[in-house]
């Protein structure tokens, strides 16, 4: 059962994605700058988890500040670039959304989040149980590959840097 708890929290986190990101380049919109929206973002982010903290510790019997802090000092610094990478992803996509379109965006964001797990699984990244990468999942790769590419090139009429002869495709067929 915990199992199953486990893949629907997966599967909401993913479906709260598009609705969230997009919200950002919102967000980028009214207040004129991507950069700005990124500071409204991140402080948000900051205080809902200030404020899930203090719930945990309202519960716990360890309210003791310094000793939560000094955990932090045993973390391998070039695990804090989840932050950097957190913030890029931000301001990417408050960028990319509105000049590419939700649909094609995501789908380009989860076919290089399925690439880069299955290289992260395979080689056991960042202590990631190791999971090596089969023919099932390259086969499941390239289907995902086609259909990112059918969604991303749906209007190739539109595109003005592609061939003649994709331009001439009719995807909707």
């Amino acid at each position: 059962m915990q199992f199953i708890v486990f893949i629907l929290g997966a599967f909401l986190m993913g479906a709260i994605t598009p609705i969230y990101l997009p919200m950002n380049s919102s967000v980028a919109r009214y207040v004129g700058s991507p950069i700005l929206a990124n500071i409204a973002f991140f402080f948000m982010g900051l205080a809902t988890t200030f404020i899930a903290l203090s719930i945990t510790l309202l519960f716990t019997s360890n309210i003791d500040g310094l000793a939560i802090a000094s955990k932090f000092k045993n973390v391998p610094i070039h695990l804090y670039l989840s932050g950097v990478f957190s913030a890029l992803l931000v301001f990417g996509t408050t960028t990319l959304i509105p000049r590419l379109g939700a649909s094609t965006f995501f789908v380009l964001f989860v076919l290089g989040q399925v690439v880069m797990a299955a290289v992260v699984s395979h080689l056991g990244i960042l202590e990631s149980p190791k999971d090596p990468i089969s023919l099932q999942k390259v086969a499941g790769i390239i289907f995902l590959i086609a259909g990112v590419g059918l969604v991303t090139f749906s209007n190739v009429k539109e595109i003005s840097w592609l061939p003649n002869f994709l331009k001439s495709f009719d995807a909707s067929l």
